[in-house]
Formats: C-alpha cells, structure tokens, sequence
C-alpha cells in the first residue's frame, strides 16, 4: 500500500559528496602522518643525543673505574667481587686467587704422593703372587698410617683388590674414605676424584643409575667448584664422562668455565703481552676483560667476567634507563659507540637504553594532542558527511514522494473529471435522451462530483492535520451506532463494485469521539478494503468492548501487506510495491489520515495482514477522555 520512503541518491551525487569529503580526509590524514613522522624523527634525534652523551659520560667514568681496579691489582688484594679472579703467571706455574673461581689451570701443580716403594710387599702379593687376601690385610693396614699420601694410595690399592674379588660394598667404603683426602694425589690423580671417578665407574658397571646420577652430579659440581687444580685436558675427560652419567643437556657453560678458558688463551699468548696493558678477551662466544702488570719476573692478570664489568665498572658510567655494555648490540636497535681507539679502552663500548625507547613526556602529550585532534576532526569530517548524505537522501525521498503523490492525485483527478465531461457532453449533445437515461447520466455526474468532494476534502483534511489545526468536537457516543451509520453511508459504493459489508457487534459502546473524523477514518479503511481486495467481495466489520477501550476492526481477504512494509503503512504517500505493481489507484495519505484521527483520540491503530491471506486494521478508542 505504499511505496519505499527512502531512495538512494544519484550515483553522480554520491560521487559528489564523497569527492567533497574524502579528498579533504585524505590530504588531512596525509599531513597528519607528516606531522606525526616528524615528530618521530625530532623525538629520535633526542634520544640519539640523549645517548651520545652518555656514552661520553660513560667512557670516562669506566676509565675511572679500571683505575681504581688496577690499583688495587698492584697493592696485591685477594679479595674481589664475584666474577673475577687475578691469575698470577710464573715461568713454570700458574696460581689463581680467590681459590675456586677456575674450573681449570692452563699449568697444574703437582701434588704430594706416596713413593710406590711404600706399597711394594702389598703389590708384589697382589700381583706376583696372586694372593689378594694377604695384599688386602697389608693395604689395609697401610690404610691406618698418620702419613695422608700413603694412607690415600692404601686405600685406592684396597679399593681395588676388594673389587675384584667381588666385594663391591667394602671397595664402595674404601672409595668413599679415600673422597675425602685433597691436597695429595694416588696413582698421579687428585685423591679425592680419583675415588669420586672411581664410585661412579662402579655404579655405572653395576647399572645402579639413581646412585649413578647422583655421585655423578657431585663429581660435575666439584669439577666446576675448582675443587682440584687440573689442566684443561684432564677437567674436560672427567666433565664429559660426568656429563654422560648424568644425562645432562648442553647448557652455557658456567663462570669457571669462562674464566678458565680466558687464562688459558692468556698463558698461551704470555711472551707476547707487554709489561702492563688492557685487553678484551673473547671466549666462548662472550667478552671478557683482562688487565695486567709486571714486576719481578712476574705477570698479574685480573680476568674480569660480564658480570664483573658490568657491576663494578660499566654502573660507574651508566645513567637513568641507559645500558652500558661491550657486546655488540643488535642492528635494529638504537645505539652510541664509542670505539676503543677515541676511548683508550681495550674494547669498543655500547650504550643503548635499557627497555624500549619511549616518548618522552612533552612528546607523549604532544602526539596524544595530535591524534587526538586529527581523530577529532575526522570524526566531524565523517559525521558531516553523513548528515549531509542523509539530507540529501531525505529530500529526494520526499520529493520522489511528492512526484509520486501529484501523480496519484492527478489520476484519481482524472478519473472522476472524465466520467464529468463525457456524461455533461451526452447531456448537451443528445437533448432527446429519455428520462431513465438522463437520470443514469445524473447519477454518474453525482458520484463523479462526490468522489471529487471526497478527494478535495481529504486532502484539505489532511493538511490542516499536518499543521495541527484540525479541530475536533469530542462528544459520548455509542461508537456501534456510529460504526452502522457509517458502513451504510460506504455501502452504496460498495454495492457498485460488488462488494458486501457485515458488521457485527452490539452496544451500547460509548466513548468520547469525534463522531464526522471516526467516521473518516472508518471509511478510509471500508475504501481500502474494497480497493486492495480485487477478486474479493466480502468485507467484514467488528466492534467489542476491550480494556477500558473501544475496538473496531475493519478485515479483508486481499493482496495484504508484507511484514517489513507493515512498520511504515502510516507514513505520508506511502504505497506498497504490490500496490504499484498490480495498478491499484490510491494518493498514499489514506491511512495517514486514519493515524492522525486516531492519534488525536489518544488511542492507536494494530495491524495484522498476511500477503495473499488479507488484512484486518483495528481502531483501538480510550471509552472515556484520559
């Protein structure tokens, strides 16, 4: 019953608006990104200086800070920080200080033993003779001598003999009697890891392998502890087997580790060091620092870890979220070096910050402001846009509806107006028409001439609704008598088309109506019924009492109307798509005329429709004024 309110514009006039709009969008967003980016460079360039500076600051702070380390060095102190050690270089032998710190010497001293003399009678029965058990009472008698060295060799030859004659507990004992003696050797091994070594060969033999993890992991913790003075080739056999026993996944190796194997790259390179100097050593994929002096035939080396430099160094030089270090930092990462050749350090040295770079306040608050405004003015932009679109649409909604209602009215114009002039010039032409004939033209004239009043009227009518300044005279009246008088007065329009009206419904049913607007707006729908229900011939009308209220209730058995029209039937010139499609006459402000009676009642319109199943419009009146 009425046709789509909203059209879309013009594809030229979207064009339009959009080239109105967006171009300026986008060359705003462009220079908002300019800004942006050159705010990014000038708070960078900030930081790059922030940075040089402290890498300046930082250079000599450091060379400050070694200054003090190297005094210290001459005056011979043995106690240092964790993280380094001070290798003293002999021509023949290497001592290190704090003791523990090494996991191995480039030069082992040798430790005191127990000349073999001293074992000969128990040797001589064990393998001369072949006479264990008499070598195992003289070893284990040596084992009880005050004389540590022969007391160790005892009991590794006791050890031994008891093993073999399969007494494994007893030489498990002797092993673990003999762990405890450092400081002397057996068999030209450290005592104690030789009976370390030793019991984990046996738990290994006899597939013990918790006791096996376990007696390994001691092993490997010692080795790393620097509990034996060992060359590097004899800790890396005892930590690899130590390794294989306890199952254990490569890992960075640990700070002795580290330290050892920057003295051995030193030792080697000893004839080559001059008197005192400063040096970065790199072992291990890390980067150690060394210094060192010379005095009496002497050589004494500080081996300095990171971890060192970065405490007892780097921190001397280091400001507020700015990290000082000698490793290279990564490309991407923003950075100031200083070479040792500007600095007279013996490594480059970096500065980067230490977390992500962030804005600093004035520029934090600066681009908030900035994407702030921008995403402000955007915002306008698009809202503009869209009222201006939505204008747009609306005005030529409303003036394709204008277009629509002018045509509408001038054919329901036309209609009537033709029926007018041809009767009138069958009047005048013919002035010998019998008396029945004139009278059947009068009729026709008659109707043509009501159904112009109706049309005139209902459009006035509906104007001065739409000013508000239609008055209305309520009065109590029996809305079923009310309801008869006007289904009689439609019904002879009705019977032309052939169409039967039933009313049903028994009063009295009083309520405060205007009874010429009520009567309005039933014959809008009665008009409707007959119009929108082609092939039909029966229109049924209700009245029932409801709550408080009034119900009349107008049903056909037409086209109907589909749900999503239903919302919007009330509107101004709104007709259906099936309306247009099938012909069907009709100006679009009948129903909107019904709304506005209604409305002025304080009561409401309900609508229930179907497509192909009909329609039923109920007129829902307040029984007494609110």
């Amino acid at each position: 019953m009425f046709s789509k309110g909203a059209q879309l514009p013009p594809r030229g006039l979207i064009a339009l608006v959009l080239g109105i709009t967006v171009v300026p969008l986008t060359v705003l967003l462009w220079l908002g990104w300019r800004m942006l980016d050159q705010d990014r460079l000038l708070e960078g360039q900030q930081a790059q200086d922030r940075l040089e500076r402290a890498a300046d600051l930082a250079a000599a702070s450091v060379q400050r800070a070694i200054a003090v380390s190297e005094q210290h060095l001459a005056a011979g102190d043995s106690n240092w920080p964790d993280g380094a050690v001070v290798v003293t270089l002999y021509d023949s032998r290497v001592e290190a200080y704090p003791a523990g710190r090494m996991a191995y010497l480039p030069v082992a001293p040798d430790l005191p033993e127990a000349p073999t003399s001293a074992f000969a009678r128990g040797e001589d029965l064990e393998f001369r003779r072949h006479d264990r058990d008499a070598a195992i009472e003289v070893f284990r008698a040596l084992s009880r001598s005050p004389d540590p060295a022969i007391r160790a060799g005892a009991l590794l030859r006791l050890a031994r003999n008891l093993k073999m004659q399969g007494r494994i507990e007893e030489a498990m004992d002797s092993y673990q009697q003999m762990a405890a003696f450092d400081g002397v050797a057996a068999g030209g091994v450290p005592a104690s890891l030789a009976a370390l070594y030793a019991r984990c060969r046996i738990f290994d033999e006899a597939r013990r392998t918790a006791d096996l993890k376990a007696e390994a992991g001691r092993l490997t913790n010692d080795l790393q502890r620097a509990r034996w003075l060992l060359t590097a080739p004899a800790y890396w056999l005892y930590a690899a087997d130590a390794a294989k026993w306890t199952g254990a996944v490569p890992h960075p190796p640990p700070p002795s580790e580290i330290l050892a194997a920057a003295a051995a790259v030193l030792w080697e390179r000893r004839d080559q060091l001059a008197p005192s100097g400063r040096e970065a050593v790199h072992v291990e994929g890390r980067t150690l620092a060394a210094i060192w002096q010379a005095s009496a035939g002497t050589r004494r080396i500080l081996v300095a870890a990171p971890e060192f430099v970065d405490s007892q160094w780097l921190s001397a030089g280091r400001e507020a979220g700015i990290r000082l270090s000698l490793e290279t930092a990564a490309p991407h990462i923003r950075r100031a070096v200083r070479a040792a050749a500007d600095t007279s350090l013996p490594w480059p040295l970096i500065a980067t910050f230490a977390g992500p770079a962030t804005a600093s306040g004035t520029f934090a608050m600066r681009r908030r402001l900035l994407i702030g405004g921008f995403v402000l003015l955007v915002s306008v932009a698009l809202a503009a846009t869209y009222l201006i679109f939505r204008a747009v649409s609306r005005e030529l909604a409303v003036a394709r509806l204008q277009s629509d209602f002018v045509a509408a009215v001038s054919h329901e114009f036309r209609t009537p107006l033709t029926t007018l002039r041809q009767f009138t010039d069958m009047l005048r032409d013919h002035d010998e028409l019998p008396a029945d004939r004139r009278r059947i033209c009068y009729e026709a004239q008659s109707r043509a001439t009501d159904r112009l009043t109706r049309l005139v009227e209902s459009l006035l009518d509906f104007g001065r609704m739409e000013a508000g300044a239609r008055p209305y005279r309520f009065e109590r009246r029996d809305c079923v008598e009310l309801v008869r008088r006007a289904v009689e007065d439609f019904r002879g329009h009705a019977q032309v088309a052939g169409y039967e009206i039933d009313v049903h419904g028994e009063g009295p049913l009083e309520a405060e109506v205007d009874c010429e607007a009520v009567s309005r707006a039933i014959w809008n729908l009665l008009e409707n019924s007959v119009k929108y229900s082609p092939g039909q011939n029966g229109v049924e009308v209700g009245l029932e009492r409801g709550d408080e209220c009034v119900r009349i209730s107008i049903r056909d058995h037409g086209i109907g109307i589909p749900a999503h029209e239903q919302a919007a039937i009330f509107g101004r010139f709104r007709r259906g798509e099936e309306a247009r499609r099938l012909g069907i006459k009709g100006t679009g402000i009948g129903l909107a005329i019904v709304d506005q009676i209604v409305k002025a009642h304080r009561g409401r319109v309900e609508v229930e429709s179907r497509p192909g199943e009909g329609s039923t419009f109920t007129l829902v009146l307040p029984m007494r004024e609110s």
